[in-house]
C-alpha cells in the first residue's frame, strides 16, 4: 500500500478510539482491525508530535459530521447513490443505516480496498448497502469511466464524499477531480469535503505535525483560504463549517473558534456543497 493509502489506517485508528468511549459520537466495529499495529503506532507518533492537541478529535469530529451528511442526503433529500471518493478504511457501508436501494461505490486504490476487504471478510461482515468497490487511481482521468461503468447513472441524483483526501493532493489535481466530480453529479447532488487553509500548511505550531506526514511519505500539499469560490468555479455552491463551530461541535471541540474575518488563522474547513 503506498503512503496515502496508509494515511486511512491511522484514521481508523483514531475511530477506533472513539469507538471505545462510553459517550462515543459513532460506533465502527470495524476500526481497530482496519488500523492494525501500524495505524495505531502512527497516530500515536501524531500525537507525540503534537501533545497540546488532539489530532484524532478532528478525525472524530469530521466523522460524525460527514455521517450525518451522508444519512440526510440519502434519508431526506432522496440520494440512492453515494460515491466515496479514496475511501481508504471507510467503514460507512457496514456501519450505517442506509436507505433500501442505496447503492455506494467506494473508489480508491486496488490495494487499499483489497486490504479493507480482507479484514471485513474475516470479521464476517456485511453491508447494509449495495456495495461496489473500484479500483483507481484517483489522480488519473479514467477514474470517472470506471465508475459509469460500474452502473452508476450520471443523470440521477447522488452524494459524493472526499474525506482526508484533498490535503495530499497537489492544486490542479484537486481542480481537475472536482471537474471529473461536476461532470457526473445531476443537478442538486450533494458533495462533502474537507480542506484546510493555507496559513495551516505555513503555521509554525503546525510543523511537528506536518514534518510526520512529509516523513512518512504522505506531505500535506494543498490548501485554501477561500474554500466557496473553489467550489462554486466547478458548479457547486457551499457552505463551510469549521469544527467547533454550532454544527461540528457536540460537546467535544475544546478550543476556541476564531471569527473569520482574522486573518492569519490555521483553520479547517468541512465542506456541505449542493450541484447547482
Amino acid at each position: 500500500m503506498d503512503p496515502i493509502g496508509l494515511t486511512s489506517r491511522w484514521v481508523a485508528a483514531a475511530r477506533a478510539r472513539e469507538s471505545q468511549r462510553l459517550e462515543r459520537l459513532f460506533d465502527d466495529p470495524l476500526a481497530a482491525a482496519l488500523a492494525g499495529a501500524e495505524g495505531f503506532a502512527w497516530l500515536d507518533e501524531l500525537e507525540r508530535a503534537q501533545p497540546w492537541g488532539e489530532p484524532a478529535l478532528y478525525v472524530v469530529i469530521r466523522t460524525r459530521f460527514f455521517d450525518e451528511f451522508l444519512l440526510r442526503a440519502t434519508w431526506e433529500a432522496g440520494a440512492r447513490q453515494v460515491v466515496l471518493l479514496a475511501a481508504g478504511m471507510d467503514a460507512r457501508a457496514f456501519r450505517l443505516g442506509w436507505p433500501p436501494g442505496t447503492r455506494l461505490y467506494e473508489l480508491d486504490r486496488p490495494k487499499v480496498i483489497d486490504a479493507k476487504d480482507a479484514v471485513a471478510s474475516g470479521a464476517g461482515a456485511h453491508p447494509t448497502c449495495e456495495r461496489q468497490t473500484i479500483g483507481v487511481d484517483l489522480e488519473h482521468p479514467s477514474w470517472s469511466d470506471a465508475l459509469l461503468s460500474a452502473e452508476y447513472e450520471a443523470q440521477e441524483w447522488s452524494v459524493w464524499l472526499a474525506e482526508g483526501l484533498l490535503f495530499y493532493m497537489t492544486e490542479a489535481a484537486t481542480h481537475a477531480l472536482l471537474r471529473g466530480v461536476s461532470v457526473l453529479a445531476a443537478p442538486h447532488s450533494q458533495l462533502g469535503a474537507d480542506l484546510v487553509n493555507r496559513d495551516l500548511l505555513g503555521s509554525p505550531m503546525m510543523w511537528p505535525l506536518l514534518e510526520v506526514f512529509s516523513r512518512r511519505g504522505a506531505p500535506g500539499r494543498f490548501g485554501t483560504n477561500n474554500p466557496k469560490p473553489l467550489f462554486a468555479e466547478h458548479g457547486w455552491k457551499a457552505e463551510v463549517t469549521q469544527p467547533g463551530e454550532r454544527e461540528a461541535n457536540y460537546g467535544r471541540w475544546p478550543y476556541p473558534v476564531a471569527p473569520r474575518r482574522m486573518l492569519g488563522v490555521p483553520r479547517l474547513f468541512l465542506i456541505r456543497a449542493q450541484r447547482s
